[in-house]
């Protein structure tokens, strides 16, 4: 029997020689994603591409020969232009440049492996864990000691999400469990102009985009990215958080296919086109506030993609600890977000501001009343960093 590993993404959102190809692969995967997880009009998504995709490098790190090219071809780096012998440094490096020139948001990441305490790693595999991704190793006992196993993991947890996740596991993992990868990250971001909390007021919101409901919704007259395509019959803003290093994304579909519809078509090229077509407009933007909280089980996702081999008896990740014992057991990603006056908050809680003044030129509406999409994005790396659908409030 194959021995359990479990990988678990968190989330609580010098130029390097392989972001492009990086980026790229990231950024597909955020599409593919965001389109295959399970929606409905009473369901929200929402997930970080970037933290799954920084867990299952760790995963990359540890697999040999078929299982190794499975997740390259999986995750799209050969389309990317990425060679197989870059992957690891790539992930170095795109680290090292989402990084630069932070200064007014917050985007904290954190990695782990919790390894069984008689368990040994590779040399090799246990400095690629320290050089390329920073992990810190965790020594547990999954089959004597499960209750505390998991009380030192979600204490991890709860540490590098500011508290915003309190735990991830309720009860002991499976004693046949000997490491469990783990992704946090954290962003904090606060508008560069704020919302005033006192022109908060109900507005109608279309559930599913039927529905007529009343939330509270904030709104702002202000200069920021716009553009309308009307034969796409799609409004898009984007609202930059305070240093300008971050934005939020907002893709509002008013078609009669609905979002369902405008995401099926939706590639990676087509939203960067969307995204790279927004110019500065001055426009009184009402957003509701919301809060997601979403957890998932990603192994089908991923199968989907292609990526199968890490999942069953044919999986070789002989480069973790020697031997071709190791089986992944499932991929899970738990996440949060809010959206409030003061800014936003991934893996937390916290909000949005920007204050209301008067102006004597015409300001477009930006009226989000029905289902939308919205990307939270690094502004000069381009990555996607957090990616959501809202149906329903």
């Amino acid at each position: 029997m194959k021995t359990l590993v479990v990988f678990m993404c968190l989330m609580v959102a010098g130029w390097a020689r392989y972001e492009n190809e990086m980026r790229l692969a990231n950024n597909r995967f955020a599409v593919h994603l965001i389109k295959s997880l399970p929606s409905s009009p009473e369901k929200n998504i929402f997930f970080s591409p970037y933290s799954i995709s920084t867990a299952m490098g760790m995963v990359f790190a540890g697999a040999r020969g078929k299982t190794l090219k499975n997740l390259y071809d999986g995750f799209g780096y050969l389309r990317s232009g990425l060679k197989e012998d870059w992957v690891l440094q790539a992930y170095a490096d795109h680290a090292k440049q989402l990084e630069v020139g932070q200064s007014q948001s917050t985007f904290d990441v954190a990695n782990a492996a919790a390894i069984h305490e008689r368990m040994s790693l590779l040399n090799a595999f246990e400095s690629t864990l320290d050089s390329t991704f920073h992990a810190q190793l965790l020594k547990v006992d999954f089959v004597n000691g499960g209750p505390a196993a998991v009380d030192e993991i979600n204490r991890w947890v709860k540490q590098k999400t500011h508290d915003k996740i309190d735990e991830l596991f309720d009860d002991p993992l499976d004693p046949d469990t000997r490491l469990v990868l783990l992704n946090a990250i954290f962003f904090k971001g606060v508008w560069s102009t704020k919302f005033d909390e006192s022109a908060t007021t109900e507005k109608q919101f279309f559930n599913g985009g039927t529905t007529p409901t009343q939330v509270d919704t904030m709104t702002k007259s202000i200069r920021i990215g716009y553009k309308s395509f009307p034969t796409m019959r799609l409004e898009v803003a984007e609202l930059p958080y305070a240093g300008d290093n971050y934005s939020m994304v907002i893709l509002l579909p008013r078609g009669n296919e609905g979002i369902e519809g405008f995401k099926h078509n939706l590639t990676e090229n087509h939203l960067q086109d969307i995204i790279g077509h927004v110019e500065p407009r001055k426009v009184t933007v009402s957003l509701p506030k919301f809060k997601l909280e979403t957890e998932y089980s990603l192994k089908d996702n991923l199968k989907r993609l292609g990526i199968t081999l890490i999942f069953g008896a044919q999986a070789d990740l002989s480069g973790i600890a020697g031997g071709g014992d190791l089986v992944v057991s499932d991929v899970v990603h738990k996440a949060v977000v809010e959206v409030n006056e003061e800014g936003t908050e991934a893996a937390g809680v916290s909000g949005v501001v920007v204050n209301t003044r008067l102006v004597e030129v015409p300001f477009l509406e930006f009226n989000v009343d029905q289902p939308f999409l919205f990307f939270i994005l690094n502004t000069h790396t381009k990555d996607l960093l957090f990616a959501g659908q809202v149906n329903h409030l």
